[in-house]
């Protein structure tokens, strides 16, 4: 039996995420992603104890400039998205969604603080980002699809939950559920960004999982549950203008990733391509 990943059926309720550490490590972490989730309100002290504790060198920048540049910077990856990389259209939608949040933030005289851009790459500081999404998450409450999306820059978030019964390619019968499951993460390598986007699936019956994909897939370094079955990995720099890369792009034959690279080109069209049409109306 080959396992095909139903992306047609997205609807359904998608509120999962196990969240990873932030850059810096211990209980601190946990507690200040926690509060600023609960509380919105003591935005600019969190993100002041992320950027103290950061090791990436930090820039303040005025929140109406911040989302002018985060804006057009979503635009700019929508529109020369490079080899069409998948981890670079979900970084455009998360930096649409950062934009919004920074924007609501700050529409209350008590809660104006400035936004952290780093500056080797010229971008928001990725706990910066992480922060504002949870934000953006607790204030809209966005349909399922999308805070999945933003979720997984926060750790392994759940796309969907599918049941496969009666696979009989080992010989005995088994019936298998699995979590499709998302996760983002960076590195800042030779003064580039990159960016990586893991599509995995998840089953408590591993070793049975085991024997279902070919082409690609590898068990997650952190999830041992977790078989990482696609990988986009894209890269950006600053030189006077931000160029884009596409490092990576691989997946398992049996993933329909047309399908999911739709789901995430109706994603960015709603929130960034639409954005600036109605910034054209205004």
């Amino acid at each position: 039996m080959k396992i095909k990943i139903n992306w047609m059926n997205h609807g359904a309720p998608l509120w999962v995420v196990e969240r990873k550490g932030t850059n810096f490590n211990g209980p601190e972490a946990d507690a200040l992603a926690d509060e600023l989730l609960l509380n919105p309100k003591d935005r600019e002290k969190i993100l002041n104890a992320i950027k103290d504790a950061g090791k990436s060198k930090a820039q303040t920048i005025a929140p109406n400039t911040a989302i002018q540049r985060i804006n057009g910077l979503a635009k700019e990856i929508a529109w020369r998205n490079v080899g069409d990389s998948l981890a670079l259209k979900a970084y455009a939608v998360a930096l649409s969604a950062q934009a919004e949040a920074i924007s609501r933030l700050n529409r209350e005289p008590e809660l104006v603080s400035a936004v952290y851009f780093d500056e080797t790459t010229g971008l928001p500081v990725y706990s910066n980002t992480e922060a504002d999404l949870m934000t953006f998450c607790h204030m809209f409450e966005p349909e399922p699809m999308l805070k999945a999306i933003l979720d997984s820059f926060s750790g392994w978030s759940v796309l969907g939950i599918q049941k496969f019964e009666g696979c009989r390619c080992g010989g005995d019968l088994v019936n298998l559920e699995l979590k499709i499951r998302l996760h983002h993460s960076h590195e800042v390598k030779d003064g580039r960004f990159v960016i990586e986007q893991l599509l995995g699936v998840e089953s408590d019956n591993q070793a049975h999982l085991d024997k279902h994909f070919s082409g690609f897939s590898r068990k997650s370094k952190a999830q041992e549950n977790i078989m990482v079955v696609a990988i986009s990995k894209a890269s950006i720099k600053l030189e006077g203008e931000y160029q884009l890369w596409v490092e990576e792009e691989k997946c398992a034959n049996e993933i329909k990733i047309d399908q999911w690279k739709a789901i995430l080109n109706e994603t960015v069209a709603r929130l960034v391509e639409a954005k600036e049409t109605k910034e054209q109306v205004q």
